[in-house]
């Protein structure tokens, strides 16, 4: 009876809810580069994520440039892979350009409003610009090392066993919160 209650608990442990994670909503089929391409998807909701390229602040709003990455189950940018293309995010005021600096990983969910040229170095570009968008920063990789330890999504099971010498042997099961 209590194997088939730890079993349960481990299930529910697996299904647990993923604390952080974000849900990508709008049109999964399309990408930067194919919007920009194509010209199409105006006014579909979308969410992409990537690694910021360069933040600009405007009068009344920030536009933050990114290079595309597919989503991770998470939501989180993977940059093992090959780029998706570039897109800019509009969001409205101001936001800090020392916390949305190149390098950072984001992940925006927004409208596709039009398609901007643009300039990648001395090439040309054509850049999908989100509006209203709503953006995640994530926590920069070297803030994530934290001496080894991993962070666990809660509730979470452990299983231990263990000698206790002299032909002693034994083991535990914990369930932390």
């Amino acid at each position: 009876m209590l194997a088939g209650l730890l079993l349960v608990l481990a299930v529910l442990t697996g299904c647990a809810s993923r604390q952080g994670c974000v849900e990508p909503v709008g049109a999964s089929g399309l990408t930067p580069e194919s919007v920009g391409a194509r010209g199409q998807g105006e006014g579909a909701v979308v969410t992409w994520g990537g690694v910021i390229a360069a933040t600009r602040n405007l009068p009344r709003e920030t536009e933050i440039e990114t290079i595309g990455y597919r989503l991770d189950r998470c939501g989180k940018p993977t940059t093992s892979g090959q780029p998706i293309g570039r897109f800019i995010a509009r969001q409205s005021g101001f936001l800090e350009p020392s916390d949305y600096r190149a390098g950072r990983r984001i992940t925006v969910t927004g409208r596709i409003a039009d398609v901007r040229d643009g300039q990648v170095g001395e090439a040309s570009y054509r850049f999908p610009v989100l509006d209203d968008a709503v953006v995640r920063l994530w926590p920069d990789d070297a803030a994530e090392d934290q001496g080894g330890w991993t962070p666990r999504l809660r509730p979470y099971l452990g299983i231990g066993i263990g000698s206790g010498g002299f032909g002693g042997i034994g083991g535990g099961i914990g369930l932390g919160f």
